[in-house]
């Protein structure tokens, strides 16, 4: 990549860069790694509409369900995280235990 003032540097790319390049904006993180961020100008296709609508209903027992009638089971990730959430000052007793 070619930056004023600069001249070539190298760089990993992350993906394709499509249109064209309207500015660079160049930061250092802590650990002393820069990083480039590019604003590019590209061309929008816009999609077909297709003058439908659905519905979804977001319920308890259900997560979700839609118009169709297709239905999204709940996923329980509060149980599981409750169960996690309750051992955990255990956990913390036990290591500060070991640490004295």
């Amino acid at each position: 990549m070619k930056l004023p003032k600069l001249g070539l540097v190298r760089f990993a790319k992350s993906r394709e860069v499509k249109g064209r390049i309207l500015n660079a904006t160049i930061r250092c993180n802590p650990s002393g790694k820069y990083f480039v961020s590019l604003c590019t100008e590209t061309e929008v296709t816009e999609w077909p509409k297709t003058r439908s609508a659905i519905g979804v209903d977001v319920g308890i027992k259900d997560f979700a369900i839609l118009s169709d009638g297709t239905t999204y089971s709940n996923p329980k990730f509060f149980r599981s995280l409750g169960e996690k959430l309750a051992k955990l000052p255990y956990i913390i007793y036990a290591i500060r235990r070991s640490l004295i």
